[in-house]
């Protein structure tokens, strides 16, 4: 197989895993919300109280954007969706799932205006997520089977490995970004809020 069909076969099998983890990812969310509002228990709403450390609320707004943004980065994807999945692939799609749950959970107890407000920020971080998942099943499948990932090529599994390596920092550079405005988004929707 020549060179720039493999690399069609790669491209088809990206994108077929990028709208695989959307769809997954934001059904599972919008489903927990609706399922959420059938079967549980209405709320009462006593007001927007904001469940986010105190330290951020001080008025300093950069302390408040990278601080969301670090923890996003590090514990959110990389520790809790992208590595799962480098040990074994299938456990990105299961963390990211488990992660669309918990954000439905989360969405359920918000009313209309609120979930209008942090809409912005969990698409961004939502798309961020299906990255991270996306890279971690990239790099695990790579070394598991090769030619899942990397098409009709015949690389062993420690350059199928490195070639996954090396083409999941280019999807952490879309993570970062979509963080950091995430971050920036967040940010500034819980000082409007708490204004």
């Amino acid at each position: 197989m020549n060179p720039r069909s493999n690399l069609n076969l790669e491209l088809r099998v990206r994108w077929k895993i990028l709208a695989l983890f959307n769809v997954l990812f934001f059904s599972c969310a919008l489903v927990t919300q609706v399922l959420s509002s059938l079967l549980l228990q209405p709320l009462l709403y006593s007001g927007w109280h904001p469940n986010v450390p105190e330290i951020f609320l001080n008025g300093n707004w950069l302390v408040m954007v990278f601080g969301i943004f670090f923890f996003n980065l590090a514990l959110s994807s990389f520790v809790f969706v992208t590595l799962p999945g480098i040990a074994f692939f299938p456990l990105s799609a299961g963390f990211l799932l488990f992660r669309g749950f918990l954000w439905g959970l989360l969405l359920y107890e918000s009313p209309n205006w609120l979930f209008a407000a942090s809409l912005p920020t969990v698409v961004l971080e939502g798309e961020a997520y299906v990255f991270a998942a996306a890279a971690g099943t990239i790099i695990g499948a790579s070394w598991i089977k090769p030619g899942l990932v990397h098409g009709k090529s015949e690389l062993s599994r420690v350059q199928a490995f490195k070639k996954s390596l090396k083409e999941c920092l280019t999807i952490y550079a879309i993570v970062v970004v979509l963080l950091f405005v995430a971050a920036i988004v967040e940010a500034a929707t819980i000082l409007l809020i708490a204004w």
